[in-house]
């Protein structure tokens, strides 16, 4: 599985190895997730959004203390947010497997760039709804599942129609 963060996300990022596959920037992978962050009352969130299915990670205080746990942060919410798309557990501990270790990555593709922060400043007007008593953010996470996103094709779709159609590819 692939982490592609932006320059200014790499510090959270620094326990992490480096891939050496660099990705297409055509190529949206179902393993592949962009990584970025904004800052709320002086506390980083973490967004991570799919390539191919737009489903979006949040997690929010990410500091020095928590960030050893960000691989396990990640996967808890790969889990919560395929979950939305009525799956068996099955079926996603089958997309991890076949996704491999978490690594970091890099591409140049400027479109899922502009999703990732299309779906930051979604979360920032609705930032009242963020719990920092947790990390992850699954009321959040539910809603921007729920959120139509169009890219290179000519229809709108939803992360949890995306996602249910990739899982049952695993079968």
């Amino acid at each position: 599985m692939n982490i592609i963060p932006t320059k200014k996300v790499l510090p959270l990022f620094s326990s992490f190895t480096n891939s050496d596959i660099q990705i297409s920037s055509d190529e949206h992978s179902f393993y592949s997730w962009h990584a970025n962050y904004f800052t709320l009352n002086r506390k980083k969130i973490l967004v991570l959004v799919n390539d191919l299915s737009f489903s979006s990670i949040v997690l929010a205080d990410i500091n020095a203390k928590n960030k050893k746990e960000l691989i396990t942060y990640i996967k808890m919410g790969i889990e919560e947010v395929f979950s939305y798309s009525d799956v068996p557990t099955v079926q996603i501990k089958k997309y991890f497997l076949k996704a491999g270790r978490i690594e970091l990555s890099s591409n140049d593709n400027r479109a899922l760039v502009t999703i990732a922060n299309n779906i930051i400043q979604r979360i920032k007007c609705c930032s009242e709804d963020i719990d920092f008593s947790t990390i992850l953010q699954p009321e959040i996470m539910k809603v921007l599942a729920n959120v139509p996103f169009k890219s290179q094709s000519p229809n709108f779709s939803f992360s949890t129609e995306v996602v249910k159609r990739e899982l049952n590819k695993l079968m």
